[in-house]
């Protein structure tokens, strides 16, 4: 029986020798009782793990050798942290037969969800057919679809990477031996979150808030007050909310119009209250005025903000404060977490980032101890056979869009090159240069020249972008 007729019969026989169960993905843990037995009796239940995991574990333990299981369950756990034991369940005992990946197509009228049709057979699979389907009609039909045959060892607890593109799996198997996780020369932080930004913010403002300014503070309005709030306690934010700062890629020029209250020391502790109300004054006078909206929950009953171990002191802390001194004294590139191309903007200045899932932004500095400069880091990040993987390896959603964040990024490969080799060393030198030769053109074309000059310079940014991704792409190629 061909694996079309095989689906077909699956919709109306369960048996021991062949199950199907039609989940609803998103069934969620009901109580702490549930949560604590399901993480004992299963080995899938991992993190914030969801109930199809365990159906899934279930069926393949209570079907007969050589029985089938079949599901249309949610693609993300092919790719999220929570999905990694369920991942090795399947792949170390080799049951994967197929996997019908409708991507973002939408199969329910009633939900937005992510779906897969995931069938497995009690019997090792030497390989496993992976099919892009855009629509369920094409399936049923049984239609020719965009499919390609792929071996079993290639999966395992990491990510799976899945596409029939066979250009990129071929240079993925290629590079194998060549690359580390991006994690090696690169650290990946999440931004900020305050805890305190509905109904409107209360940390950061927009330069229209401000109505005046001079060495030492700079004076707001709001809510038909005017507060003094002194400038060395800010700093500026990344959070994009007009059309002219959204739609921004790698070698955007990078500006905010926009400054946080960062009541933090360089080492990353909170400035503590007697500092603050000696030496800021005003911000603390303004926070205090905003103290309702600022309680924690753990100082107060009737608190409103989640800010874990905040005391009657620290009551003005922001409601996580994760890798704060990443922020201070330290260039990165701001990455947008849902986008549809690259975006590694290059920051010296501090910029704070917000969090918020895949509506927000993460970022990635350089690791200490690598020889690679963050130039290079943000050129291979940002260059197409990149993205190529991130699109294969985030999630999707969709419009296009695909998520990358502080899970994925580090998980990315990068091809490491001998610094001792002239040619890998004039590969990288020149990226480097270049890189920062677009940096250079940013700060003139910021400067609002002439029509003609402002031509002739970006012109020569998109020059330099593309002399970039062509020696990226050598790399990619080991065309050394």
């Amino acid at each position: 029986m061909n694996r079309s007729g095989l689906i077909s019969k699956l919709f109306f026989v369960i048996t021991a020798e062949c199950i199907l169960l039609f989940i609803v993905p998103f069934i969620t843990i009901l109580n702490q009782l549930d949560y604590n037995a399901y993480k004992k009796g299963y080995s899938t239940a991992y993190k914030q793990f969801d109930k199809y995991f365990l159906f899934i574990e279930q069926s393949v333990k209570k079907v007969k050798d050589n029985g089938f299981v079949c599901y249309i369950v949610p693609n993300k756990f092919f790719k999220i942290d929570a999905g990694k034991n369920l991942r090795k369940f399947i792949a170390v005992q080799k049951m994967l037969v197929s996997i019908d990946d409708f991507g973002a197509a939408q199969l329910f009228e009633d939900k937005t969800t992510y779906s897969s049709i995931l069938l497995l057979e009690r019997r090792e699979q030497d390989s496993f057919m992976y099919s892009r389907v855009s629509s369920p009609s094409i399936l049923w039909a049984g239609e020719a679809q965009n499919s390609i045959r792929l071996d079993s060892d290639m999966l395992g607890e990491t990510i799976w990477k899945l596409t029939n593109d066979l250009e990129l799996l071929t240079l993925l198997q290629n590079i194998s031996a060549h690359f580390v996780p991006l994690e090696t020369h690169a650290v990946i932080f999440n931004g900020i979150q305050t805890s305190a930004e509905r109904p409107a913010p209360i940390y950061w403002f927009s330069d229209n808030e401000i109505v005046s300014e001079n060495a030492t503070t700079i004076t707001i309005q709001r809510d038909n007050k005017t507060f003094s709030i002194e400038n060395a306690i800010l700093k500026p934010y990344f959070k994009p909310t007009k059309k002219a700062e959204k739609g921004l890629n790698s070698y955007s020029i990078l500006s905010t119009d926009k400054r946080i209250i960062f009541p933090y020391e360089s080492d990353g502790k909170l400035i503590a209250k007697d500092k603050m109300e000696e030496e800021f004054s005003g911000t603390y006078s303004y926070l205090q005025h905003y103290y309702d909206r600022l309680l924690p929950k753990s100082v107060s009953s009737s608190g409103i903000r989640d800010v874990p171990n905040a005391t009657t002191e620290t009551w003005y802390q922001y409601g996580r404060t994760q890798a704060l001194t990443a922020f201070i004294n330290t260039p990165k590139l701001i990455v947008g977490v849902l986008s549809k191309e690259p975006m590694y903007a290059y920051d010296e200045k501090d910029m704070l980032i917000a969090s918020g899932g895949t509506a927000g932004y993460c970022a990635i500095s350089k690791n200490q101890a690598s020889p690679y400069a963050l130039e290079y880091i943000q050129a291979w990040l940002s260059n197409p056979i990149t993205e190529r993987i991130i699109r294969i390896s985030g999630s999707d959603f969709e419009g296009g869009f695909v998520a990358r964040g502080t899970f994925l990024l580090p998980t990315l490969p990068f091809v490491e090159l001998d610094f001792n080799s002239a040619v890998q060393k004039n590969i990288y030198d020149r990226v480097v240069e270049s890189t920062r030769e677009i940096y250079r053109l940013n700060g003139l074309l910021a400067g609002h020249p002439s029509k003609t000059e402002e031509r002739s310079l970006s012109q020569r940014k998109g020059n330099l972008i593309k002399e970039v991704e062509t020696l990226i792409s050598k790399v990619y190629q080991l065309d050394f």
